[in-house]
């Protein structure tokens, strides 16, 4: 199964600001939503679950497979999120549900532990026009340095971009 890292990224490389929102132009929720409804299939955070309980844009977002990933105990209350313990445990679930490309996305938490397990094949990165200062940074804590191939770029609309990127294996320019 390939696996795809989602971010959405202020041009000065956060992913929310310093209250965890992720006040990006509109259209970019949109986006975002079309790309996870496309695979049918997302894994978010703890946080970013949170966020979505009960706010009127997440009935955009309706893939088959969301998985919250924390390593508390929660219970994700409604039939359509399952809960995984970690990066793997998510992977397996949607594995077993014949899933072909899994979508991460949702929080810095989850981008690192994918990120730091060596579990992503490809990134894509929504950059949009704006600018926090301060706030959430795409991965938080430090990991070891990782090359990527320029896959593909698209205008998603007069001022975002979209970045599709391949991670190289061991920085020696092999293919995922």
């Amino acid at each position: 199964m390939k696996t795809t890292l989602f971010l959405s990224v202020s041009i000065d490389g956060l992913i929310a600001d310093n209250d965890g929102i992720p006040r990006f132009p509109d259209g970019a929720w949109q986006d975002w939503c079309a790309l996870v409804n496309d695979a049918d299939n997302v894994i978010a955070g703890r946080s970013s679950y949170e966020q979505l309980k009960g706010d009127d844009t997440a009935s955009l977002l309706h893939p088959a497979h969301k998985i919250v990933l924390s390593s508390r105990d929660i219970d994700p209350g409604e039939a359509s999120w399952r809960h995984a313990r970690s990066p793997a445990e998510a992977l397996e679930i949607l594995e077993k549900a014949g899933v072909e490309e899994a979508m991460i996305g949702g929080g810095r938490a989850v981008a690192h532990a994918f990120m730091r397990e060596r579990l992503v094949d490809n990134i894509v990165i929504d950059l949009q026009p704006v600018a926090f200062g301060v706030g959430i940074p795409m991965f938080g804590d430090a990991l070891d340095m990782t090359r990527l191939k320029l896959l593909g770029s698209q205008a998603l609309n007069d001022d975002a971009l979209r970045l599709r990127y391949q991670v190289l294996r061991d920085g020696a320019g092999q293919q995922a």
